[in-house]
């Protein structure tokens, strides 16, 4: 075995976690994480385009929820089946249940066992089958178990309605301004529930009516009051805090969050690159002379000038292969990309499908239907982003009775039949080939629609490989809403999709149409996404045709820019769907006194305490825990992935004690991660692998002068020497390559 390929298994044990130390054998009971969405597929059709995951998930997976789905179509389901249910949420518009008061005892029976209720939009209680009214005390049977009664009024002129009380978990994105939804008359029965929202008819308070209330059973938002929709822009803005409601609905002050936004103390950073584009002929300036193509631009211009960020590469097979439509210039075009040591190679398929759903239940001659027109005389789109020559633009108006939506053609490369097989195991096998020996395809990045079916993510998983792409995260002048940011993934049957965390250059070109300077504004994004709150990794994500016009490469030029001038801490892309497919797993075990066990977290290592500007670990109580920091209240814990079921306890600190002291070192933040950590005499030693220099810094118990080494196979690669501050902090930037694990050593100096 080379020593590339030793230490390449080395990262990849510590990445993982298969490294740890042994699990306990014994485990108690966990927090139950688990939110069950309740949707009726019926009216919503997919559970992609459904409300609970368009905007509901992100703002649950922020507070460590995982959801699950239930289509109320196949009737209720059994509880039993959910052993860590935390909660149930609906978010209906119209009304689903042929039988109502079945759904309501069931409701009960749920609520009495301590299982909490997020409704939002209509209760859909109202109306049974055949339209008909369900008589007042059934339905207020419900309501009492968010303190209220339906007293049967409702106010639909709103012009005189005023809020009588109001706090600030109502005017999110938009205040109560306008023409407001009418409203039900609902009175407030019990005063354990807080009212976020109370509304008045002119000055007479017996109209009160109480629409946004949460308490010990949930929480409930009435119809109209939880966001407002634009019908002109196609916006939607949250008019209730989502963040707030569901804290305060489902409790999840005492749950620890499994972050997959934050490594090391610092923002994850992560690119990749879809291969659309890879031949064609380069526009941009000073290249164009050389008719390079797309993907040499950006290897010159995007790549080899930033060895210090990571990023995926995943080309199409049939833009490379000679068999298909590759060139021997397309072919070595990746090798040298893959040969970088920055480039992590990975696939965009090999054939390009467009629309996933037409390959579900394959039928090769209705694909066929799309191979029998000649040449048009324009070309698409669609052709430009792809670089192909317009030879399939008849299939616009030919292949007549196929609706393959707005693509004109099923996939890019159609002259075999389409082979699942090949399409995913078979193009990470090929690229793995292309590569230099010791690097392997991984990650499947999703072409076309991003909408795979079960079979194809099934697919992935089975070759050993990961998945990522879709969700198209905008938060920014043009997208004013965090209704636009993504949840971490999408369950696709017993599947998951991971969602990228940003948009590619597509959105912001208007299809690759015009403002080829337009991904520029991927910053908007970027900075949204972090400030107030850490929604979302820094993600630089675009295709190959990227490379094509000078503004395109300037626009991307400018993004990585500023992500090496961030404070971020940059990993492989397919390590980041590793740790998003681990938040799905964590569970944690209460042990009292604020501590907690965390268990299964996979490649997930960073825990998130909200509210925590004067709460601190415990490092006495604790087990397998790197480090800590504050930031924007919140506490991030850093993990050790050596430690397989670490303990992680809490303590409150004074105020003058933030950042607070410990009786051993601990990590604060750090571009690289971090593994294996052992405390010695006056000092500590730990694996470090990442990108770029490796500037981190560390709490230390004693102030002090200190050796700081770096070394690999226990040869001194690099040595300096640093002085802790006046808050014992001690901090550092190893100026070698941790691409390949180092061992670092911190020793404190005799004075």
């Amino acid at each position: 075995m080379t020593v590339l390929v030793r230490c390449l298994c080395l990262f990849l044990l510590f990445a993982c976690g298969a490294a740890r130390a042994a699990e306990p054998a014994t485990s108690g009971p966990t927090l139950p994480r688990v939110i069950l969405a309740l949707v009726d597929l019926r009216e919503e059709k997919t559970i992609r385009f459904s409300r609970i995951h368009g905007m509901a998930e992100l703002p649950l997976n922020h507070l460590g929820l995982s959801v699950v789905y239930w289509n109320v179509a196949d009737g209720l389901p059994d509880l039993a089946g959910y052993p860590d249910l935390r909660g149930v949420v609906t978010w209906f518009a119209g009304e689903p249940f042929d039988d109502v008061g079945a759904y309501i005892a069931w409701a009960g029976r749920a609520m009495d066992r301590g299982v909490r209720f997020a409704i939002l939009g209509q209760p859909g209680i109202r109306l049974a089958a055949g339209a008909k009214p369900i008589p007042l005390a059934l339905s207020n049977r419900f309501f009492a178990k968010f303190g209220l009664r339906d007293d049967d009024g409702y106010s639909n002129l709103t012009y005189k309605s005023r809020p009588a009380a109001m706090d600030s978990m109502v005017g999110y994105e938009r205040p109560l301004i306008g023409a407001l939804p009418g409203y039900p008359l609902f009175r407030k029965l019990d005063a354990r529930f807080t009212s976020h929202l109370v509304m008045r008819r002119g000055d007479d308070a017996a109209t009160d009516s109480h629409l946004i209330v949460t308490g010990p059973t949930g929480g409930l938002v009435t119809d109209g009051y939880a966001r407002h929709y634009d019908p002109e822009l196609n916006r939607r803005l949250w008019i209730t805090d989502p963040f707030a409601f569901f804290r305060a609905a489902f409790a999840t002050d005492d749950l620890p969050k499994p972050d997959v936004t934050t490594l090391s103390g610092r923002r994850i950073y992560f690119s990749h690159i879809d291969g659309d584009g890879w031949r064609n002929v380069t526009e941009a300036a000073p290249y164009a002379k050389d008719k390079l193509l797309s993907a040499d631009v950006v290897r010159k211009a995007a790549v080899e000038p930033f060895p210090d960020l990571p990023v995926s590469v995943a080309p199409i097979v049939g833009d490379l292969d000679p068999a298909w439509k590759g060139t021997p210039e397309s072919l070595a075009a990746a090798a040298r990309l893959f040969a970088l040591p920055q480039v992590e190679p990975a696939s965009h398929t090999w054939t390009h499908p467009f629309q996933w759903a037409f390959f579900k239940d394959y039928d090769p001659q209705k694909e066929a239907m799309f191979q029998t027109g000649a040449a048009g005389p324009k070309r698409s789109a669609l052709d430009r982003m792809l670089g192909r020559t317009g030879v399939y633009d008849a299939a616009e108006t030919g292949g007549e009775g196929v609706d393959i939506g707005r693509y004109a053609v099923p996939r890019a490369y159609l002259q075999k039949p389409f082979d699942l097989d090949q399409e995913i195991g078979g193009a990470l096998t090929y690229f793995t080939h292309l590569a230099p020996p010791g690097k392997t395809a991984r990650l499947v990045q999703w072409s076309g629609d991003t909408s795979p079916f079960e079979s194809a993510v099934a697919a992935v998983r089975k070759a050993g490989g990961r998945n990522m792409n879709g969700g198209d995260a905008r938060f920014d002048a043009d997208y004013p809403s965090i209704t636009t940011v993504p949840a971490i993934g999408l369950p696709v049957g017993a599947e998951r999709q991971i969602y990228s965390a940003g948009s590619n250059e597509n959105t912001y070109t208007d299809l690759w149409t015009n403002r080829f300077y337009g991904f520029q504004n991927l910053i908007h994004t970027a900075r949204n996404t972090d400030s107030p709150i850490r929604l979302k990794p820094f993600n630089i994500y675009y295709h190959m045709y990227s490379g094509q016009k000078t503004a395109s490469v300037n626009a991307l030029r400018r993004n990585l820019t500023a992500a090496r001038a961030a404070e971020l801490a940059p990993v492989a892309a397919s390590t980041y769907t590793l740790i998003a497919e681990s938040f799905y797993g964590a569970r944690f075990e209460p042990l009292g006194e604020r501590r907690w066990r965390v268990r299964d977290r996979g490649a997930l290592n960073t825990l998130r305490f909200d509210r925590a500007s004067f709460t601190a670990v415990d490092f006495s109580r604790s087990t397998g825990v790197l480090g800590q920091r504050h930031s924007q209240g919140s506490l991030y814990v850093a993990l050790d992935p050596a430690a397989a079921a670490p303990v992680v306890a809490l303590v409150e600190v004074e105020r003058g004690d933030v950042p607070p002291s410990a009786p051993v070192p601990y990590l604060i933040e750090g571009r690289w991660a971090f593994s294996g950590f052992r405390a010695e005499d006056a000092g500590f030693t730990v694996v470090a692998t990442g990108y770029g220099d490796g500037a981190m810094t560390w709490r230390l118990p004693q102030a002090g002068r200190y050796a700081v080494r770096a070394e690999r196979d226990g040869r001194l690669l690099w040595s300096s020497e640093a002085q802790t501050d006046e808050e014992n902090r001690l901090s550092v930037a190893i100026a070698v390559s941790a691409i390949q694990p180092l061992t670092l050593r911190v020793q404190r100096l005799a004075r």
